[in-house]
């Protein structure tokens, strides 16, 4: 399992990395792998994707992060739809946060230059509730023991 795991975490690979702030709680960012994990402390050097290390957004944020903390970028699945109840991640502010889907517009009230259906989300973790495009959603997995949990499904 841990030879299947390293994998993932090659220099120059792409993981989603979550972290343990304040106000970041429940959320994940795509970074490149620039070191691999030590085995001494089990952590590794990462580039974020949408996070900078400067005010004007100009130098990307370098970081050591936790393996642990790290994961491989989930698949997407194009013109997947929801149902209310669903736990789904959304992109905002940067990074894929997990939340419920608790509205599903009809598609007779969606904006005429719009083709995919939108969905209201709520964020436990800033008690929020936001209108997403369905583009801008993917159902919520978890990396667990190198699989995806839900499984995903087979495309036909």
């Amino acid at each position: 399992m841990e030879e299947e795991e390293e994998e993932w975490f090659k220099k120059g690979g792409e993981v989603e990395v979550s972290l343990e702030e304040e106000g970041f709680r429940g959320s994940w960012y795509t970074a490149t792998v620039l070191r691999r994990v030590s085995k001494k402390n089990y952590k590794m050097l990462v580039e974020f994707k949408n996070l900078t290390a400067d005010e004007e957004g100009t130098k990307p944020l370098r970081q050591f992060v936790e393996a642990i903390l790290a994961r491989p970028v989930p698949p997407r699945e194009l013109n997947r739809s929801f149902k209310l109840s669903d736990e789904v991640d959304a992109f905002h502010n940067d990074g894929w946060w997990e939340g419920i889907v608790t509205a599903v517009y009809p598609m007779e009230e969606q904006r005429q230059d719009s083709s995919t259906r939108r969905y209201s989300v709520f964020f436990r973790s800033s008690r929020e509730q936001i209108d997403f495009p369905q583009s801008d959603l993917r159902l919520h997995r978890e990396w667990f023991h190198g699989k995806w949990v839900p499984p995903l499904e087979q495309e036909e």
